[in-house]
């Protein structure tokens, strides 16, 4: 099984497998199609084959425990990647908010006096002179 492919189609495949060897009156036991498919995972599932193997009380192991073990350990590493990339999302969100810490030249951000004032050619209200 590459990394890139999910487990669901590395089990479907599996067994599609053992159903054409069983169809050919060869018979692939229980506990050789559980082995078989531990044997199969890439180095990412090592602590879990290491795990299911060291936690077995009897020498059988059941194909659909050990399935259902790798479906449940590639679903947990799924809500992890999405809770980092979650975070990281919040995180750019957050430091896109607030005021900017770069200082821009434009125009549209002076705060000088307004162009009003600047004139010289206003008239004075009370004695009607200009200037």
């Amino acid at each position: 099984m590459s990394e890139s492919t999910s487990v669901t189609d590395h089990i479907n495949n599996l067994n599609t497998l053992f159903a054409q060897l069983t169809s050919t009156n060869f018979k692939v036991e229980e506990n050789e199609r559980a082995e078989l498919l531990l044997q199969s995972l890439p180095d990412l599932y090592d602590q879990l084959n290491i795990n299911i193997t060291n936690n077995n009380v009897s020498d059988y192991l059941c194909f659909d425990d050990v399935a259902g073990a790798i479906l449940e350990e590639e679903s947990r590493r799924k809500n992890a990647e999405d809770r980092m990339e979650g975070s990281k999302q919040a995180d750019a969100l957050t430091m896109m908010r607030g005021r900017s810490m770069e200082r821009e030249s434009s125009g549209s951000h002076n705060h000088s006096r307004s162009k009003s004032r600047r004139r010289k050619n206003l008239k004075c209200y009370n004695c009607g002179l200009r200037g």
